[in-house]
Formats: structure tokens, C-alpha cells, sequence
């Protein structure tokens, strides 16, 4: 185990689940996930679109809509308290202080109408007791931090007049204007080109060295998780199904998803290659498995057992767990199998 994982822990989430209502009733988007996240150390969130990844995320920072949308059980542990029951008042202190959020698309998280400068000032100015000269100071050096070259021109400029990668830079700037203990960066990289997504992951990793903060990135993309992970969570139709250290995830892979979506990555030492595809989709909202593994219906090792029993999520390596049927800790109750399969 590395020093980093040795590390205290800096959010705990404890059997979160969180739903959204469809004609009255309650679905859930992200049923009962448990993690945590030390400092000093870079966790990865990982699965295809509709796993629950951003709910996840969305409900770490309570921000998502109070109207169509719940926390109906878990906690959210961060400094030794329960983000679930802060008010609306605390969370604003919190948000954006101790807890900093990057946003997948840039330009929804800027607003065009004000300046570079100002927005940056105004970050500033929700926390700290600071005259506009020195927060503007402040701001000029920040920008300095995430590598724009002419920062004082910027600071009065307008997001419609930076490029892609220039906005996401304002935004790591944004967010780690106070030296936030906890970044959570969701899909900080999918609206970008290759060359600057590299910039950018590069950019996080360094500042995460500076200013020890611990960060959870949330992707859909492998090479990013092997590029910036030390551990790394595996999410599928809103349930962790693996969850283990870069290293074993990659050489190792328990659960018949991770495999999938590795099978799926491109080898550099092959030019011509038949690529993996996972046939299906993830379900929708309204349409879960009450009863056994989600993932069922897609999986090339699916037995008797995987639509009728629901698995649980247990260690099955050191350090290593997955929510699979393949494997006996999965079992809820030592239930016999109905076939005999080889385990993974």
C-alpha cells in the first residue's frame, strides 16, 4: 500500500443513494456506493455514460435540483461532518473554500457576461476579507499558476474570446483559488483536443503537488485513469462494481465490465486490430433490475444465477473488490450456485 493511500481520509461516502422522480416515484441514479478519498491522493471515477458518476459527484456538492431529485439514504463524511445534512448557507461556506468543483464544459461554467477577472475576483470575495487590489493580485497570480502566458491582458477579457483550453485553465484557477482540500474534477478533459487534454491532466497533477489537495477525477476515458490514478472506482448503472489500486485494476481486473472496457482500449504494439464492444446499453432510470446483477444482460460471462441474485460488493483480492457472482465473497448469504463456473 503507498503512502498516499496510508493517508488520512478527506471524504467518506457511507451507502449513498440518490434518485430522481419519474411520474412519482422514486429511481435511482446511484444506489448505494461507498468510497472514500484520502488526502493527497487522485481517485478515479470510471465507467460509460448514465453509470451515475456526475449524480454521484453532483450529490457529493448538493447540487443537484431539490425539486425531482433526493438523497434517500447514506452519508457524505468530509472533515468529520455529514454534507447531507448541511443546510443550503453551510454548503455555500464549503463549496468552492474547502471543496472545489471542475465542470466538463467550460463555457457553461464561466459566464460570458463578465469578465475573466472579475469572475475570478468574485471567488475571492465569497470567502475572504480582501480589498480588490489584492484580490485582483491574487488573481493575476493564479492565472500565472495554471500556466496563462499575459494574465493581466486576460483578466479583461471575456470566456467567448479564450480557446478551449485557455477556459478550462480559468477554471482549475477558479477552483483552486483557496486551496481547497478536495477537487472534484468531472470530465475536466472530454470537450478538449488530445494535445491540451495532456496539458490539462498535467496541470491538475502538478498543482495536486503544490498544494496537496486529494482529487476525485471522474472519466470515461482509460487512458486518463492510467495516466493520473492511484486508486480507481468502477461504476455501472449507478452501483460500484470494482473498486482497487491502478496497478491491479489494470493487470488484474475482477469484475467482467472492467474487462469489457479494457478489451475495448486500443495496444499500441498491434496496427491492425478488432476492438471489443460491449453489446447494450446501460439501463435506464425506470427500467433497473430490482433483483440480481445489472449488468447481466450485457455480460459475456452471465450464469443461471446473475438475473435472480443480487451481488454484493466484497473483497476478492487484497486490497481488490468487485461486486461479481463469479466470485463466492459476492454472495449475499453463501446462496449455492445453480451452475458450477470458472472463477475469473
Amino acid at each position: 500500500m503507498s503512502q498516499k493511500q496510508q493517508a488520512q481520509s478527506v471524504l467518506e461516502i457511507k451507502n449513498l443513494h440518490t434518485g430522481f422522480l419519474i411520474d412519482n416515484e422514486l429511481h435511482h441514479a446511484v444506489m448505494d456506493v461507498s468510497f472514500n478519498v484520502n488526502s493527497k491522493e487522485i481517485v478515479c471515477v470510471v465507467g460509460e455514460s448514465g453509470c451515475g458518476k456526475s449524480v454521484m459527484s453532483l450529490s457529493i456538492m448538493q447540487l443537484l435540483p431539490k425539486t425531482n431529485s433526493k438523497i434517500s439514504a447514506g452519508e457524505v463524511i468530509f472533515n468529520g461532518e455529514d454534507l447531507v445534512q448541511k443546510s443550503e448557507k453551510e454548503m455555500n461556506q464549503i463549496r468552492g473554500k474547502d471543496i472545489a468543483m471542475i465542470f466538463q464544459e467550460p463555457m457553461t461554467a464561466l459566464n460570458p457576461v463578465f469578465s475573466i477577472g472579475w469572475q475570478l475576483r468574485e471567488v475571492l470575495f465569497n470567502h475572504l476579507e480582501i480589498s480588490k487590489q489584492k484580490a485582483t493580485n491574487k488573481a493575476i497570480d493564479l492565472l500565472k499558476q495554471v500556466g496563462i502566458s499575459r494574465p493581466e491582458k486576460i483578466m479583461d477579457e471575456y470566456p467567448h474570446q479564450l480557446s478551449g483550453g485557455m477556459r478550462q485553465r480559468v477554471i482549475i484557477a477558479m477552483a483552486i483559488a483557496l486551496q481547497p482540500k478536495l477537487l472534484i474534477a468531472d470530465e475536466p478533459t472530454t470537450a478538449l483536443d488530445v494535445t491540451i487534454q495532456a496539458q490539462i491532466l498535467e496541470l491538475l497533477k502538478g498543482i495536486q503537488n503544490q498544494v496537496n489537495m486529494a482529487i476525485m477525477l471522474i472519466t470515461h476515458d482509460l487512458g486518463v485513469v492510467a495516466e493520473m490514478a492511484d486508486r480507481v472506482i468502477v461504476m455501472y448503472a449507478g452501483q460500484i462494481v470494482e473498486k482497487a489500486g491502478v496497478v491491479e485494476l489494470f493487470t488484474k481486473p475482477k469484475h467482467p465490465y472492467t474487462q469489457s472496457l479494457l478489451e475495448s482500449i486500443p495496444k499500441m504494439d498491434k496496427t491492425v486490430e478488432k476492438l471489443n464492444t460491449i453489446d447494450g446499453i446501460v439501463p435506464s432510470l425506470d427500467n433497473m433490475p430490482e433483483v440480481g446483477c445489472r449488468f447481466a444482460g450485457r455480460c459475456p460471462k452471465a450464469f443461471g444465477d446473475c438475473p435472480l441474485i443480487t451481488p454484493q460488493l466484497a473483497e476478492v483480492a487484497a486490497g481488490q473488490y468487485a461486486r461479481c457472482l463469479l466470485f463466492d465473497e459476492c454472495y449475499p448469504d453463501k446462496t449455492s450456485r445453480i451452475k458450477e463456473v470458472e472463477k475469473v
